[in-house]
């Protein structure tokens, strides 16, 4: 192919599902990593040939993607994955595998893992796998897209991708790494989706201030050791929240691991926002480290409008934590949370249950000393997430879990009828004191916005009831 080009039209595909339980209503949450991709393709003066076309749909329908693909008729397709989304777009590769057997199809996105298609209910599916993206993709993408278009004709195409760093290669019984790519550490060269104009008016915007998370919790995605850690620069974050603006987004979630976890990002942020004050008439959701708050971040809060934190406190089992690699701050906690209370609008605290080595009674007081304080609660089903409890749990753990939602059913300190015995408890306590429920979190509101407090007797406590002895 060399003189010509071989590539003409690339695709990206993902899907930005309904918000679990309606709890907003009508909010819609469009899927920000893969328009980061798309900025960056178009961003990239070597493939300014390409036409691109995103397909973001919120119906995990196959049929609507697969006539949508086929009718473009790319050559590349990306596709994005995530919990909620891998089940149907990876079916959906599997039809255009069998469609347009010449298309490339690179999987990127924290679903995007060895690890998950080589468990059982995703395995068949490994055969819609040219390429796996397992870390940031925007480079990765572009070179991968810039290789396949300047292709030789006597190079094969698994020939060509193998010349790509950054990616992995399903073989017959492994995966092979083309190597480890060098991390993106001047963050401010990527190319920005608000920036260039490619976000929908209104929608809930994104605002990202650097990459990775200075902890490693076995449960958590962010706990990759080899993430960056870079940060985007104050005059780049400027330019973001400008372009926030002019999309018109009158809340704007914070992806990072956390607002106040890398000093520099945080100082960047709060110096653009003293210039462009958008916060000042736009609600800002972010999660917060509790034992690493300061004052320069409570003072950041105070100015803005309408603000979520989420502070991630999992459990109040200390041994627990440890186990689990998270570094606890138990101690300043609940000072904490005083300090949050007043300069937040919403203030969630995050739960888990179903964490290995765990209990029913340990958890139990978790969540009982956690409605005590001034916040919303919010309590998660553990899920056995890559990059987290999946690629670094303990054998000894013992871990079942659901291989196509990942929701854990059984563990160390958990069998599977006290998860289901949780669940139902968990559905019968927060609806009855005015909260909500979705698939697979529960919401308490604090104490002062309740109907009833929450009724956890004493035989709730030590062991995983009936479920027909349920008060109804």
């Amino acid at each position: 192919m060399s003189g010509q080009h071989a590539v003409r039209r690339v695709a990206l595909v993902s899907m930005t599902p309904r918000v679990d339980g309606n709890e907003h209503g009508d909010l819609q949450l469009p899927s920000y990593g893969i328009r980061r991709i798309q900025a960056a393709v178009l961003a990239c003066p070597e493939l300014a040939h390409l036409e691109t076309r995103l397909i973001d749909l919120t119906v995990a329908d196959c049929r609507d993607y697969v006539n949508e693909l086929e009718s473009f008729e790319p050559q590349v397709i990306g596709f994005s994955l995530f919990v909620w989304s891998m089940p149907v777009l990876t079916q959906v590769a599997q039809e255009i595998r069998r469609r347009l057997p010449q298309c490339v199809l690179v999987f990127g996105g924290p679903s995007a893992r060895p690890e998950v298609f080589d468990l059982a209910w995703y395995r068949p599916r490994r055969e819609a796998v040219d390429a796996l993206v397992t870390r940031e993709g925007e480079v990765t993408f572009c070179d991968l897209v810039r290789a396949l278009d300047q292709r030789a004709r006597t190079l094969s195409i698994r020939e060509c991708l193998q010349q790509v760093t950054g990616l992995h290669l399903p073989a017959a019984d492994h995966w092979l790494s083309t190597g480890a790519r060098k991390l993106v550490r001047v963050l401010d060269h990527l190319a920005s989706p608000y920036q260039m104009g490619l976000m929908q008016y209104g929608d809930v915007g994104y605002l990202e201030t650097f990459r990775g998370c200075p902890m490693s919790c076995t449960f958590c995605e962010w706990g990759a050791a080899d993430l960056s850690r870079g940060s985007f620069s104050e005059k780049y974050l400027i330019r973001e929240l400008e372009g926030l603006r002019n999309h018109g987004c009158d809340s704007v979630f914070n992806v990072d691991a956390g607002l106040n976890l890398n000093k520099q990002a945080f100082r960047n942020l709060a110096a653009a926002e003293a210039k462009v004050q958008l916060f000042r008439e736009s609600r800002i959701w972010c999660e917060i480290y509790p034992s690493m708050i300061r004052d320069e971040h409570l003072d950041f809060l105070s100015h803005c409008g309408p603000s979520y934190l989420g502070v991630g406190l999992q459990s109040f089992d200390p041994q627990l934590l440890q186990r689990l690699k998270r570094p606890t701050g138990l101690n300043e906690f609940s000072d904490s949370i005083q300090k949050l209370a007043a300069v937040a609008t919403n203030l969630e605290v995050q739960v888990i249950f179903g964490l290995p080595t765990d209990s029913w009674s340990g958890f139990m007081e978790t969540l009982t000393r956690a409605i005590a304080l001034p916040a919303t609660v919010r309590v998660y089903h553990a899920l056995v997430l890559p990059d987290a409890l999946l690629t670094r749990g303990d054998p000894e753990w013992q871990m079942q879990f659901d291989e196509r939602s990942l929701a854990m059913i059984s563990c160390a300190g958990w069998s599977a009828d006290q998860i289901l015995e949780m669940r139902s408890l968990l559905d019968h306590e927060s609806l009855g004191c005015g909260g909500k429920a979705g698939k697979y979190w529960w919401s308490f509101p604090p104490p002062a916005a309740r109907l009833r407090d929450p009724k956890f007797p004493e035989r709730y406590f030590h062991a995983a009831p009936l479920r027909q002895d349920h008060p109804q």
